[in-house]
C-alpha cells in the first residue's frame, strides 16, 4: 500500500507542477502582448514626431529659399534705382522705385525674423499640437454656447443678437482684410517690378530674370 501513497502524493505534484507552468505561461504571454502594444505605441509616437521634424525642416527650407527670391529682387530694385538715378532723376519713376525697394526691403526683415524665431523655437511636440487642438475646440463649444444663451429670449432679444453676431463678424473681416493688406508677397512686390520695369521700357530680359523668381 506503501506504493500507492507514493504514486498518489507523485501525481499532486506533478498537478502542481503543470499549475505552476500554465501560470508561468500565461504571465509570459501577458508581457509579451504587453511589450508588443508598447513597441506599437512607441512606434506610433515616434514616427508622428519624426513626421513634425520633417514638416519643420521642409519649412524652414522653403522660408530660407524665400529669403534668397527676395534678395535677389531686391538687388534688381536696387541696380534699376540707380539707372534711375543716373537717367530719369526727379521724376515720379524714381520716387515709385525707390517706394518699392523699401517695401522689399522690409518684407526681406519679416522674413529674416520669422525664421531666426523658428530657428530659436523648437518644433512643437505631438503632445503640444494635440492640447492646443483641444484648447480650439473648448473655446469654440464655449462660444457657441454663449451665443445660443444669448439670443435665447423674446423675438426682439433674437434679432438684436443677430445684429451683434453680423457686426461681430464683419468686424473680424474688416481685420483680417487690413492685415492681408498689410502683408505683401513676393508674387505682389514681383508684379509691381514687372509694371515699373515696363512703365520704364526697359529690356524684356530683365522682365524674364524677374519672372524666374517665382517660376511665373
Amino acid at each position: 500500500m506503501s506504493w500507492l501513497r507514493s504514486v498518489a502524493s507523485s501525481e499532486e505534484v506533478f498537478d502542481e507542477d503543470v499549475d505552476d507552468i500554465s501560470l508561468q505561461n500565461k504571465e509570459w504571454k501577458y508581457n509579451m502582448e504587453k511589450r508588443t502594444q508598447d513597441g506599437f505605441r512607441e512606434g506610433i509616437e515616434a514616427g508622428k514626431e519624426a513626421s513634425l521634424q520633417v514638416a519643420f525642416n521642409r519649412g524652414y527650407r522653403e522660408g530660407a529659399s524665400g529669403i534668397i527670391r527676395i534678395a535677389q529682387l531686391k538687388g534688381i530694385m536696387s541696380a534699376i534705382r540707380c539707372w534711375c538715378q543716373v537717367h530719369v532723376p526727379g521724376t515720379p519713376a524714381l520716387s515709385s522705385v525707390t517706394d518699392l525697394l523699401q517695401r522689399v526691403e522690409r518684407h526681406e526683415d519679416e522674413l529674416v525674423e520669422t525664421l531666426r524665431r523658428a530657428q530659436q523655437r523648437p518644433p512643437p511636440s505631438l503632445t503640444e499640437m494635440v492640447d492646443d487642438m483641444e484648447e480650439l475646440s473648448v473655446g469654440q463649444k464655449s462660444q457657441d454656447i454663449e451665443s445660443r444663451c444669448t439670443c435665447s429670449g423674446k423675438d426682439g432679444a433674437n434679432e438684436d443678437c443677430s445684429g451683434i453676431v453680423r457686426s461681430k463678424g464683419e468686424d473680424s473681416e474688416m481685420h483680417s482684410y487690413g492685415s492681408s493688406s498689410k502683408i505683401e508677397t513676393l508674387k505682389e512686390l514681383q508684379k509691381v517690378c514687372l509694371d515699373l520695369v515696363t512703365e520704364l521700357e526697359l529690356p524684356d530680359e530683365l522682365k524674364l530674370h524677374i519672372r524666374q523668381l517665382t517660376g511665373c
